[in-house]
């Protein structure tokens, strides 16, 4: 599983992501809106597997590192997969961008680009994904993408909007 949009190249995590991805979820910052930062390693190593598996079950779907086109470098990671990794469950789309790569535009391409994937090569139409009420920038993403806010829902013990899109 592998796509590129204009300044952003997507493939499946693996091992090797594991530095990048724990530095993210480390970080107060990056972590802020999305779920308590991780202070030990093995949490990470923990999802990582989760991620792994899943998507090794559910070919087409998964936990994708983005990086730069211009020059590999990890930009963050984004979600493609069942809500909850449930197969059957609606197909969510999300984000996580490095502090340092915030602000560029970036979240709404990989968000567009996932969605032009999961259109164009697995069929699907109807996505969801949610934002803490707190964060305006990706509330404001989504509803650059098309996204209509349809409801609330407590993820990660975090007050969020739900979004919706059909194409």
């Amino acid at each position: 599983m592998q796509f590129k949009s204009d300044r952003l190249s997507f493939r499946l995590i693996n091992d090797a992501d594991f530095p990048h991805i724990y530095r993210l979820q480390s970080d107060p910052v990056a972590m802020h809106f999305i779920r308590p930062v991780v202070t030990e390693e093995a949490p990470v190593w923990e999802r990582m597997a989760i991620w792994e598996k899943y998507a090794a079950e559910n070919p087409g779907f998964g936990v994708l590192a983005m990086e730069s086109t211009d020059n590999q470098l990890f930009i963050g990671y984004a979600v493609f997969r069942h809500l909850h990794f449930q197969p059957g469950n609606e197909v969510e789309v999300g984000y996580t961008i490095s502090k340092e790569h915030t602000g560029q535009g970036l979240a709404t391409e990989a968000t567009q680009r996932m969605m032009k994937y999961g259109l164009d090569e697995m069929g699907i139409s109807k996505f969801v994904a949610y934002t803490n009420q707190l964060n305006l920038a990706s509330n404001r993403v989504l509803e650059k993408c098309g996204f209509a806010r349809v409801g609330e829902e407590v993820v990660n013990d975090l007050d969020c909007f739900r979004w919706e899109i059909e194409l």
